[in-house]
Formats: C-alpha cells, sequence, structure tokens
C-alpha cells in the first residue's frame, strides 16, 4: 500500500503545495480508459466506452476505476496515459455491490512513463475540504473540476432499472459538474491523497456522486497481500435515515440517547429498506421499517462498520438487535458469500447469451436470487420485439433455475429444432405474466460454449460444447389454406394461395444492419422449384437464417439465392418436397406494364395473416428516394414504383397488385427512404423476370451494372446546364410521358466506369436511345459494353 512518502517532494525553500504542483506530481497516475463489452451481461449493454482510472499501486500496475467499467461481464480495456502511451489492462476484481473495480497492467511494458501512484485516505473526506476532480470527463483528457465537499453521508441514489444501482453505503456529494467519461476520476485533496471516486451525477443538477473509499482501501489490500476478499451478505438493504425520521418508527428516547452517545458523529440510525426473498434476513425474520441497532451487541449506525461485520462473517451467524414498533428485538442472521451470488459464468446458444441472475437485478426488483436471465433472447426466439433481458422458465417442458440445467436441456435438442418456450421479464415476477414462445437453436452460426471468468488472466475461460445432437430430418407438413369468406377475395383464391411468410435472422450485424430479425411476406414465383420473391429490406444480409412460413400453420426453412443490386427484391428458396401435398400457387406475372391511371386490385395478409382485398388506381410512377446512410448500408437505387390512391395501402409492407385478369403487374415491397422512415410501392414485375428465369435454367443470377446511381432532371434543367436546342427538339418530338433525362449523382469507387463517367454527367442516350425512363437504362443489366452520350460543361461526349 502506498503512503505519504511517495508523494512528490514539496516545493523549495518550504512553501506550501499549490493546486498546480500537486496536479504535476499525479498527472501521470492517472490514466484514461477505452473499453468494449462483446456481450450484453447483467445490467450492461455491449458497445465500446471511455472513463478514467488512476494507479494504487506502480509496483504492481494496479488500477482503480468503477465497477460498471471494469464490467461484470467480459470486457476488453486499454488505458492511455498523459504522454498518450498505451497498455492492455485485465479486469482483476470487480465488486458485487459498490461501484469500484480493479485492472492491472504489466509496469514492464512502460517504457516512457515515470509510474506514480496515488494514496487511498477514506478518513480524509471530509465536508468543506478543497478537492480536485482530475480525469477523462466529456472525452476530454486531463479536465480537471474544482469544488468542495457537501455531504459525505447521503443514502446512494436510484439510477433506475436495467442500469448499475450501488446499495449499503454512503455516497459523497460536490458540485463538479461531471459527464461521460470521468467515470472513476479520483477525488484529489491537498495532500495529493484520493479520498473518494467518481461514481454518478446527477442530470439535474451540477452535482456529481462519489463513492467513499472504506471498502476499496480494504480490497486493495487483501489483493496486494494475495488475501481472499471476503464479501458478506444478508440480502437485506439498509437506508440511513435521520433520527426525526426513525423516531417515528418506533425508536425511544433511551435507544437514541445510547445511539448518540456511542456514535456521537452520527445523525440518524440505518433502517431496513428492503428484505430478499428467500435470503437469509428474510429467514431471520427481518423487515422492512426494521431499525438496525446492534450487532453483536455493538451498537452500529454506520455503513463501514455494518460491512465490516458482514465481510468478516461469511458463513458466520451474526446476532442483529432490531426496533420495531416499540419493541426491541434480537434476531441471528446468517451471513452468505456475496461474491456466490454474483454471476461467473456466461452461457452463449445461438446468439443468445444466459447468466445466473445476479445479487444486483434480484436486489433492484425485490426478487429471490435465482434462475436463467437471457441476453438478445430474440436471436433464439426469432422475436424482434423481444429486446429485454428475460427470465427463463422452462425449456422444452423443463423447468430451469441455472444455466447448468439450461445446457442439459439443450443437449436435448436438435440442431434447428423449434420447442417450446416460457419466459417473463423479471419486473413482472409478482404479475405471474408468463409468456408463451417457441425457440429455434442454430448452431452454424454461434457455437454453444460456457465461458467462466478467470481473475487470474482477466479473460474469461471458453469450454465448447459439442456433444450435441444432430439436425432432425424434416418431415413433409401438409397444409390446407383456410375458407376464404370474403367474395372479392375469393375471386383471387390462387393469388393468395402464392402469399407466404418469411422470416429473416441475421446472426451478426454486417453490411450496415442495425436488425437481428426482419418479417414480412413475399410471393411464390414458382412453385414446381419453390422460388418466393420478398423484398430485399426483409432479407437484406447474404449471412442469414430464412424461414418460410405457409398458411400460418408450417415453418420450414430456406435459403436465398439472389439479391438485386439496386432494386429491392430478393429470391428465396425453399425445398417443395417439405411442403407434401400442400396446394400453393404461383403468381402469373402480366406483360402490361403499370401506367398513371390504371385500375387495380392489392392483396395483402394481414398481421393475422387473413387476407386483404383493396381496389385502387395507379396514382403515380415516382423513382425511389433514399438517403445514403452512415454507417454505409445497401439501398435501392435507379428504380422506380408505383404509387396507389388508396392509403390504406401503405400499412401493409408487402402486396401483389394484379389486373383484373389476377395476373400480377407490380409487387408492393418496402424499400428504405431514410434511417427511421420506410417507404412502400409497387415493383413492377417486369424487373424480376430476369433473374427469375435465369434461376429456372438453374443458372446464377449474374446483372452487370454500370454502378452509378441517378436521378431525374427536367428538359428545363437540362437547357440550363448546356442542353442544345436540336436535342431538345429531338426530344419533345419522341412520344414519351416523361419530359425528363437522368443526371448521375454518384459513381462507385474504383468501378471501371468511375474512369469514364463523372458526377453531374447528363445521360443523354445509350446505345443509341434516348434515355427518358429508367427502363432504358436496364440495357446495362445484360450488355458487355455500352455506347453513351452525355451533357458534360455544355458539351455532349460520346463514351464507351
Amino acid at each position: 500500500m502506498s503512503t505519504s512518502s511517495n508523494i512528490a517532494s514539496s516545493p523549495p525553500n518550504g512553501t506550501a503545495m499549490t493546486w498546480q504542483d500537486i496536479i504535476e506530481t499525479k498527472i501521470n497516475s492517472i490514466v484514461a480508459i477505452k473499453f468494449i463489452r462483446p456481450f450484453n451481461f447483467e445490467t450492461e449493454t455491449r458497445g465500446t466506452a471511455q472513463a478514467t482510472g488512476f494507479i494504487v499501486d506502480a509496483s504492481k500496475g494496479i488500477i482503480l476505476t468503477n465497477r460498471h467499467v471494469v464490467s461484470a461481464g467480459p470486457v476488453v480495456a486499454r488505458a492511455i496515459f498523459n504522454n498518450h502511451e498505451e497498455v492492455e489492462l485485465k479486469a482483476i476484481y470487480r465488486d458485487p455491490i459498490h461501484d469500484f473495480g480493479f485492472f492491472k497492467f504489466d509496469p514492464a511494458l512502460i517504457k516512457h512513463t515515470k509510474l506514480e501512484e496515488i494514496e487511498l485516505y477514506p478518513e480524509g473526506a471530509k465536508v468543506g475540504i478543497d478537492i480536485r476532480v482530475i480525469g477523462n470527463n466529456a472525452g476530454q483528457k486531463v479536465s480537471i473540476l474544482a469544488s468542495s465537499i457537501s455531504l459525505i453521508d447521503r443514502n446512494v441514489p436510484e439510477l433506475g432499472e436495467m442500469t448499475y444501482n450501488d446499495s449499503n453505503t454512503f455516497y459523497i456529494q460536490a458540485s463538479t459538474n461531471g459527464s461521460g467519461g470521468s467515470s472513476g476520476s479520483p477525488m484529489i485533496n491537498m495532500a495529493g491523497q484520493a479520498v473518494a471516486i467518481v461514481s454518478a451525477g446527477l442530470t439535474k443538477a451540477s452535482t456529481d456522486l462519489y463513492l467513499p473509499l472504506d471498502r476499496v482501501k480494504r480490497v486493495l489490500e487483501c489483493i496486494q497481500t494475495q488475501s481472499a476478499v471476503q464479501r458478506g451478505t444478508i440480502q437485506t438493504t439498509f437506508q440511513y435515515r435521520s433520527y426525526d425520521e426513525v423516531r417515528r418508527l418506533g425508536v425511544s428516547e433511551t435507544v437514541e440517547s445510547n445511539v448518540r452517545r456511542d456514535v456521537p458523529s452520527g445523525i440518524g440510525m440505518m433502517t431496513v429498506k428492503t428484505v430478499l426473498p428467500d435470503g437469509p434476513g428474510h429467514a431471520a425474520g427481518l423487515e422492512e421499517g426494521d431499525v438496525l441497532y446492534c450487532i453483536n451487541g455493538k451498537t452500529v449506525a454506520h455503513f463501514v462498520l455494518l460491512e465490516e461485520f458482514l465481510d468478516s462473517s461469511v458463513d458466520q451467524t451474526l446476532k442483529m438487535t432490531i426496533v420495531r414498533g416499540d419493541t426491541v428485538l434480537d434476531v441471528d442472521v446468517a451471513v452468505q458469500d456475496l461474491h456466490a451470488l454474483e454471476p461467473s459464468q456466461m452461457l452463449q446458444v445461438g446468439g443468445t447469451t444466459m447468466t445466473n441472475l445476479s445479487f444486483q437485478l434480484a436486489n433492484y426488483y425485490r426478487v429471490p436470487v435465482s434462475g436463467v436471465i437471457a441476453n438478445w433472447l430474440f436471436c433464439i426466439l426469432e422475436d424482434a420485439s423481444v429486446v429485454k433481458p428475460y427470465l427463463i422458465k422452462s425449456i422444452n417442458g423443463k423447468a430451469v433455475a441455472n444455466i447448468a440445467q439450461v445446457i442439459d436441456v439443450i443437449k436435448t435438442i436438435g440442431n434447428n429444432e423449434c420447442v417450446p418456450v416460457k419466459y417473463f421479464h423479471i419486473s413482472e415476477y409478482y404479475d405471474n405474466s408468463l409468456i408463451d414462445g417457441s425457440i429455434k437453436i442454430s448452431h452454424l452460426w454461434n457455437q454453444m460454449a460456457l465461458y467462466t471468468r478467470n481473475d487470474d488472466t482477466g479473460l474469461w475461460d471458453k469450454v465448447a460444447i459439442t456433444d450435441l445432437p444432430p439436425a432432425r430430418d424434416i418431415e413433409p407438413t401438409n397444409v390446407i389454406f383456410p375458407a376464404i369468406v370474403n367474395a372479392d377475395v375469393a375471386k383471387l383464391e390462387s393469388v393468395v394461395h402464392s402469399m407466404v411468410k418469411v422470416k429473416c435472422m441475421i446472426p451478426i450485424f454486417i453490411e450496415g444492419n442495425i436488425n437481428r430479425v426482419n418479417s414480412s411476406f413475399g410471393a411464390i414465383v414458382d412453385a414446381e422449384r419453390g422460388l418466393v420473391v420478398v423484398s430485399r429490406e426483409t432479407v437484406s444480409s447474404t449471412v442469414c437464417r430464412i424461414t418460410i412460413t405457409i398458411a400460418g400453420s408450417a415453418i420450414i426453412p430456406a435459403k436465398l439465392l439472389f439479391q438485386h443490386p439496386t432494386f429491392s427484391y430478393a429470391i428465396v428458396q425453399y425445398d417443395p418436397k417439405h411442403i407434401g401435398t400442400t396446394k400453393v400457387k404461383a403468381i402469373r406475372l402480366s406483360e402490361k406494364a403499370l401506367e398513371a391511371g390504371d385500375s387495380v386490385r392489392m392483396l395483402a395478409l394481414s398481421r393475422y395473416e387473413t387476407p386483404v382485398c383493396l381496389s385502387a388506381q395507379v396514382s403515380n410512377i415516382l423513382p425511389i428516394e433514399a438517403q445514403s446512410f452512415e454507417p454505409p448500408r445497401w439501398r435501392s437505387i435507379n428504380a422506380e414504383v408505383a404509387q396507389l390512391d388508396n392509403p390504406t395501402a401503405t400499412n401493409y409492407g408487402f402486396g401483389i397488385i394484379v389486373d383484373e385478369n389476377g395476373d400480377a403487374q407490380a409487387l408492393w415491397l418496402e424499400y428504405i427512404k431514410s434511417k427511421k422512415v420506410m417507404g412502400v410501392g409497387g415493383l413492377a414485375v417486369q424487373a424480376l423476370i430476369p433473374a427469375l428465369r435465369a434461376l429456372q435454367r438453374n443458372e446464377e443470377p449474374e446483372p452487370r451494372s454500370l454502378k452509378i446511381e441517378i436521378a431525374p432532371i427536367t428538359i428545363v434543367r437540362a437547357r440550363q446546364a448546356g442542353l442544345s436546342k436540336e436535342r431538345s427538339n429531338e426530344l419533345q418530338s419522341t412520344a414519351s410521358t416523361r419530359s425528363q433525362l437522368y443526371q448521375i449523382k454518384r459513381i462507385e469507387a474504383l468501378c471501371k466506369a468511375q474512369g469514364v463517367l463523372q458526377d453531374l454527367d447528363i445521360v443523354v442516350s445509350i446505345n443509341g436511345r434516348l434515355a427518358r425512363t429508367l427502363e432504358d437504362f436496364d440495357v446495362q443489366f445484360t450488355s458487355q459494353s455500352l455506347e453513351m452520350v452525355v451533357l458534360r460543361d455544355s458539351q455532349e461526349h460520346t463514351l464507351q
């Protein structure tokens, strides 16, 4: 443990040290910490963040920071010193309930920084002393905040559900107005000692809250001497309340006088705030509102003494004297190992992570510390709405109370086998709000593995679970479509029997995708080969797992065959053998293109998969306008879709637009317009035909592309850009419903067109044909080369 002798010497001539002197001597002890959490774990979400830490043992390379930085689960972290030298960190301790933890680094790896340490001095936290907080405030290195301590006995704040919440300690308060990145910063006194550590801030005030260092110092001494860190609990949370409040709870004048005599610096006593069911406090008969008087005959009116008793009595029994109303009671309470109530193992299965329920979460929701909590359950449940952590009640009809039982159950389930699951959110523990669902676990993308925390290496040791049953053969399912009651829909029965539900699960976030599960409907375009057309926004990644649901009764696997490079559609395939004798139909593709003013009908499926028929007219045919994205992701470009005058159509993400004969003229598909806005429109079926015919010939579609993005431009605007009068007359004399040309907006980097075409070129003709519509550009998909006439700098250029 460092002492004050580690502080740099005072300035010459015996002058007192200034804050500048102190900061200069301690600046190399304070580091910025950048860390990554690869998994959701307990109250922590995966992602990257930054914080602050400070060296408390230079010879051993021990850094103190917050628990929510060290993290309860796996973490990858680096420390950055004041001179920007970096070193890898490993997590060696995180406290079960208080907001502190320790990283460790190898001091031998530090070549350019003189390592200094900061002494922990919890006794130095006094109201009114001047302090400085040095850290990574708001991401700015070496941010220095000045203030004075205003409170040293503040109760811990409640920070909300599904986040870290401290308990059974005082917090220190000071108006330092810290922000993100300052977590873990030391509160330094005039002697250069740390008297507290930044833990939380109040968003509606300039007040920050600091964790006292009493327990921190004790744990550090255990780590330095390689002793076991004992932390005890009775699964009971206490709250400090002033004497006037505890008098109203029944504390007599005699008891108050005794406490005031034994603890003259105190202003109150501790009361029981919560008692967890099935815990030692509950078993001993403690109740909320009880006032703690003595432990083993000694007056206890401070959290430090309470925790000293708990930490020194693990697996022992304490005699607690409490005041309940006007009665003084003695109760014997068994003390548990607090570390045993924190998950040190994590099961990863099918993209979902599962752990035993932690004391941290159980304490916030006042539930027993028992059960299995699953993060990202939707990865195996395939329900995009299930995003919160849920407690698993049973899998495949078997109750599970810990991850060992989960492993035993999953070992009996075949790959991609669908089994029932019952689960509920922890906040609904007392509501009996069980949710019924089904899970399908795939071991293709995510190997089932058990991770165990290793505090010696700072890593989580992985043990792959390989003794799993193989995938079971898919038995053909015969489905009978329900009778159609609506007379208008019944006339289009064959179209209805072509619509299926398509669900796509993306196991990893790639290609700019932000959703793990997408679901919509599609249309069978070849029943013999099992070909289905669906929006590319549904099948948005090439790395995916796809299922097809027919008539809401049969779920079968499918695979991706084709994604169009610019149009918002994809083609997937199921094995027709899996649906037995089910009488599905393929839509008939019309040869007539849609035009504005056409009367049509649109067939769609409701959220309950019942057919809906809408009558409408084509109000317009417009180009898709989709913003570019950061990070980049696919979006539909160089395409136009039909808009319908029936506003109800926009309620559906998929539909089939048919003519009076029931032939499909367009598919009503979703496309992304911006980060938060989806659009819908009718994509002409003619856009599907080239890829569909290739697949029917057992060939892989290979549409060629100029790899450019174009947008319509009016003839007037083209004239202003230099289009000649002769060319303008030619355009006007040509029969067309469009008075426009197209201008190049973007060219893909490193493509062949980049050296020939330029941004803002106006395309006049392609292979001798005026480029008036987007269909005129379709020749690019089947041609090896093109002759294009473009308008550039008021001159026409012929390009190959």
